[in-house]
């Protein structure tokens, strides 16, 4: 007994109780999808995921797979950058 009625379509002057009932059952379903989506895209699993494959492209020649040139200069400088900072630190507790 659906009239297939879409919210748009009906107006609460216009329309009988089963249109009425049927609107909302519709605009009831939609609402479930959206937020059945919207938990999908947000679940932890599917961010890590993201943010794995964003690494990943941020780091992997996409054609060759082979690591980018520069991925390997930032991880390089930063690891001396690291060393420096501790060595300087280490330096300067022991002048004190």
């Amino acid at each position: 007994m659906t009239d297939n009625v879409y919210t748009s379509d009906v107006t609460v002057d216009s329309a009988t109780p089963s249109q009425l009932a049927e609107s909302i059952r519709l605009r009831e379903e939609r609402i479930a999808d959206n937020i059945d989506e919207l938990v999908g895209r947000v679940h932890p699993k599917v961010l890590a995921t993201r943010a794995v494959n964003r690494a990943k492209s941020t780091v992997i020649e996409e054609e060759s797979g082979s690591v980018k040139p520069e991925a390997i200069a930032l991880g390089v400088g930063s690891v001396l950058g690291v060393a420096a900072l501790i060595v300087g630190l280490s330096g300067r507790g022991k002048r004190g």
